[in-house]
C-alpha cells in the first residue's frame, strides 16, 4: 500500500503555487477594504476630518494610517512610498490637485477622508429647510500639500544614493538576510519564509517595484535540490578543470543570488571557442534565473547601470569580445570591479551635474578570447575554459523553468544563517585553505565566496553524494586544486609596475631614425655581456655603449651604469672633505657592484608620448613603477635620482634592470 503521508515533488509545487496565487487574492482584498468611502468612519469610530496627528503631522488613529507614506527630502524634492508602494520624487510645484490624486491613486476615497471638502447644503424655497445634507464631494490640496510638506521636512534629510535597495538580496542591520521581490520582502527565520511589505525599513527603502520569482516555501529536500541537475548538466560539457570549473560556476550562481548581502561579489568568465557551449550555459542562466538576471549580448555600462537602476540582481554578458569597442569594454570592467566592492562611481550627466550609481551585482561573462587583462579585473574574476564538444557528446538536459529559480533561492537563503553565520562559517574555512595554497585576500575574497556558495547550495549530503569537496574537513582538496601556482586566472595577471615598465621597454621609439632598433628592450639587451645560457658575447657583437646612451637619451629617458649613478653623490662629499669610496655609496643606496640603470623622468612631455594610448599616458607612470614590492628594483631617493636627459637634469625613477629581471612575475 502506498505512504500517503509523503508528499510528491509535484504535490509540492502545487502547494507553492495555490500559496502564490492566495497572496496575490487577499492583496487584493486587503486594498479593496482599506479604503472605504470617506463619510465612513474608520478605525474605533473616526469620522472624516477629526483623526488625530502623530509627532510627524499625519495620522495616527489605528484604522486611519495614511497608505502614502513621506519620507524625507533633498533639495527642492520631497520623498514618499505612494499608494501603490512606489517610490517618488516630487517637486513641491507637483503636490497639487493632480498630484494629490496620483499619490493616493490607489486609494482615493483616503484625501477625502483626512481633508475633506464639503458641497454646500440644498435648501427649499423658504431658505431654511435643508432638502440636501451638505457631502463629502473631494479633498482640500492645500491641506494635504502642506500635512505632507511638514510630515517630509520632520522626517529629515533622505538620499536615495545609499538608501535605496532595488530588487534582490540584502541584509539588515543584525545580517540576516531579506529577498526583495519586487513586489513585497522575504526573510527566512529557522527555516520558514516570512513575507513582508516594501516600504522604509531600518532607514532603508526597498521600493515597490515589477516582481521577480518568490523563494520556494515548501521543504526542499537533496532529491529536490536543483543543484543536482544544474551540476550534471555543466558536468556534459568539457572543461579545462573538470573536476574544479563547474563547482565555481556553481558557485556562480549561488552568489548571484545573495547579490547585495555580500561584501564581495566574485564574477565569472565563461572563455573557449565556438561549439564549447557558451550560449547553452548562458541560455540555462536565462532559464534559472528569469527577470532575476540581468541578460545582453550588447550592451554599455551605462546600458547596465541604467536597466538595474537599484538591484542587485546578476548580469550576464554574452560575446563580449577583445574587439568590441576599447572604451565600451573598460567601460564594463570598471563598472564589474566596483560592483564587486560596492564602491559608489559617478557619471557626468547633460546638465553639467554628476549623478552617482551604485552596484552590488555578481557579474558573468562569456567570451571566445579574454577581454580582461588588468590584474585588478582578474583577481576579481574566475576564468572558467571550457573545450569543444565531442561529436558524441550528450547535451544537458533542461532544467524546470518554474520551479529551479526558486529552490536556488531558497536554499541560499536558508543557508545563508542567523545572522549571516552559515555563510562566514563556510567562507572562513575555505579562506583558510586558500590562503594555505598561495592567495592574498583578493583571491581568498574571490574563491572562498565562490566555494561557500558552492557548498552552501549543495548542501553536506548532496555535495557528498555527488562527490564534490566542499563538505566538512575537505577544504584542504582546493588548497592544492586552486593554489596561485595552478591557476590560469593568475598567469596573464602581471602587476601594474611590470606592465608599466614592459610597456616602455616594448614600443617603438617614433624619434630613431636610421637605427637598427626600435625599441629600449632590444638596445638594453644589445649591451649584454653574457648570453642566456652564461656565454661571453664578444665584445664587437654588443651594442656600443656611447651609441645606446645617445639613443635611449633621445628617447626621453636615461641610462647609467651603477657607479654613474652615486658618482656625484661621491663628488660633492669630495668638496667638502669627506672621502666616500664607491662600494659603501653603493651599498648605502642598496645598489648592486655592477649592472645597468634606466631613468625614467617623472614628468616628460616625451615619455607621455612614448606611453600614448596606454593607462599611463596622461602620467603616473612614476607611481606605477614604485609599486614594485621587491626592494632595490625601482629607486626614488631624492640625493640620487636627478640624471641628466635630453640637456637637462629630471628628477627620475631608476630601474635596476638585472634586479627587475629577477623580480616575481604575479
Amino acid at each position: 500500500m502506498a505512504d500517503t503521508t509523503k508528499t510528491t515533488a509535484g504535490q509540492r509545487a502545487n502547494v507553492v503555487a495555490f500559496g502564490a496565487a492566495e497572496r496575490e487574492i487577499r492583496k487584493l482584498r486587503e486594498q479593496q477594504s482599506r479604503d472605504p468611502l470617506p463619510f465612513i468612519p474608520r478605525g474605533n469610530d473616526v469620522h472624516a476630518g477629526h483623526w488625530q496627528p502623530d509627532l510627524y503631522g499625519m495620522p495616527k488613529d489605528p484604522g486611519c494610517e495614511s497608505p502614502v507614506e513621506p519620507i524625507g527630502y533633498e533639495g527642492d524634492l520631497y520623498y514618499f512610498i505612494d499608494s501603490r508602494g512606489q517610490f517618488r520624487a516630487l517637486k513641491a510645484e507637483k503636490l497639487n490637485q493632480v498630484g494629490i490624486q496620483d499619490l493616493f491613486s490607489a486609494t482615493p476615497n483616503y484625501p477625502k477622508f483626512i481633508h475633506p471638502r464639503y458641497s454646500k447644503p440644498v435648501f427649499a424655497k423658504d431658505g431654511k429647510t435643508i432638502v440636501k445634507e451638505s457631502e463629502i464631494v473631494s479633498f482640500e490640496a492645500d491641506d494635504i500639500k502642506e500635512m505632507l510638506f511638514l510630515a517630509c521636512s520632520r522626517k529629515g534629510f533622505f538620499s536615495p544614493e545609499n538608501r535605496m535597495r532595488g530588487r534582490g538580496s540584502w541584509t539588515f542591520k543584525s545580517g540576516n538576510l531579506v529577498y526583495h521581490a519586487g513586489d513585497c520582502l522575504w526573510k527566512c527565520e529557522r527555516g520558514r519564509f516570512v513575507e513582508m511589505a516594501t516600504g522604509v525599513h531600518e532607514g532603508n527603502l526597498y521600493p515597490h517595484l515589477s516582481p521577480l520569482p518568490a523563494p520556494w516555501t515548501e521543504e526542499l529536500t537533496a532529491e529536490d535540490n536543483p543543484a543536482r541537475a544544474l551540476l550534471a548538466g555543466f558536468r556534459k560539457s568539457k572543461w579545462l578543470r573538470p573536476d574544479v570549473d563547474p563547482v565555481l560556476l556553481l558557485g556562480w550562481i549561488g552568489g548571484a543570488y545573495l547579490g547585495g548581502a555580500l561584501d564581495w561579489r566574485p564574477s565569472a568568465l565563461l572563455l573557449g571557442d565556438k561549439g564549447t557551449g557558451k550560449s547553452t550555459l548562458q541560455n540555462t542562466l536565462k532559464v534559472l534565473f528569469g527577470d532575476a538576471l540581468f541578460h545582453s549580448s550588447d550592451s554599455t555600462a551605462a546600458g547596465i547601470y541604467q536597466a538595474m537602476g537599484h538591484d542587485s540582481r546578476a548580469v550576464a554578458l554574452d560575446e563580449m569580445e577583445p574587439g568590441m569597442d576599447a572604451r565600451k569594454a573598460s567601460n564594463i570592467a570598471d563598472l564589474m570591479r566596483s560592483s564587486a566592492s560596492g564602491a559608489i562611481g559617478r557619471r557626468g550627466s547633460s546638465d553639467g551635474t554628476a549623478n552617482a550609481y551604485q552596484m552590488r551585482s555578481a557579474f558573468l561573462f562569456s567570451a571566445i578570447n579574454n577581454p580582461l587583462h588588468t590584474a585588478a579585473d582578474l583577481s576579481r574574476v574566475a576564468v572558467l575554459r571550457m573545450l569543444p564538444f565531442d561529436k558524441d557528446s550528450e547535451r544537458p538536459e533542461p532544467i524546470n523553468a518554474e520551479t529551479a529559480g526558486p529552490k536556488v533561492l531558497a536554499q541560499m537563503m536558508r543557508a545563508w544563517g542567523d545572522n549571516g553565520q552559515g555563510f562566514r562559517d563556510q567562507y572562513e574555512r575555505f579562506a583558510e585553505a586558500l590562503k594555505q595554497g598561495g592567495h592574498d585576500k583578493r583571491g581568498q575574497d574571490t574563491y572562498g565566496t565562490l566555494l561557500a556558495c558552492a557548498a552552501m547550495l549543495l548542501g553536506d549530503e548532496l555535495a557528498s553524494e555527488l562527490d564534490v569537496k566542499v563538505g566538512p574537513e575537505e577544504e584542504r582538496w582546493w588548497t592544492e586544486h586552486l593554489s596561485v601556482e595552478n591557476l590560469p586566472e593568475t598567469e596573464d595577471a602581471t602587476p601594474n609596475y611590470r606592465q608599466c615598465l614592459n610597456r616602455i621597454l616594448t614600443t617603438t621609439v617614433r624619434d630613431w631614425r636610421n637605427s637598427g632598433y626600435n625599441t629600449i628592450g632590444q638596445v638594453i639587451r644589445a649591451l649584454r655581456t653574457t648570453d642566456d645560457d652564461g656565454a661571453t658575447i664578444p665584445e664587437e657583437a654588443r651594442m656600443d655603449r656611447d651609441k645606446a646612451r645617445q639613443e635611449i637619451d633621445i628617447a626621453g629617458f636615461g641610462l647609467l651604469n651603477v657607479r654613474e649613478v652615486v658618482a656625484p653623490v661621491i663628488r660633492k662629499a669630495a668638496k667638502n672633505g669627506i672621502n666616500i669610496k664607491m662600494e659603501a655609496a653603493l651599498q648605502k643606496y642598496g645598489l648592486p657592484e655592477a649592472g645597468w640603470v634606466l631613468a625614467v623622468p617623472n614628468k616628460s612631455v616625451k615619455v607621455s608620448r612614448h606611453l600614448e594610448g596606454s593607462d599611463w599616458h596622461a602620467g603616473g607612470w612614476n607611481d606605477a613603477l614604485r609599486q614594485c614590492p621587491v626592494p632595490g628594483v625601482m629607486i626614488g631617493n631624492s640625493e640620487i635620482n636627478r640624471v641628466w636627459i635630453s640637456g637637462a637634469q629630471e628628477r627620475c625613477t631608476l630601474i635596476v634592470l638585472d634586479r627587475y629581471h629577477l623580480a616575481p612575475e604575479k
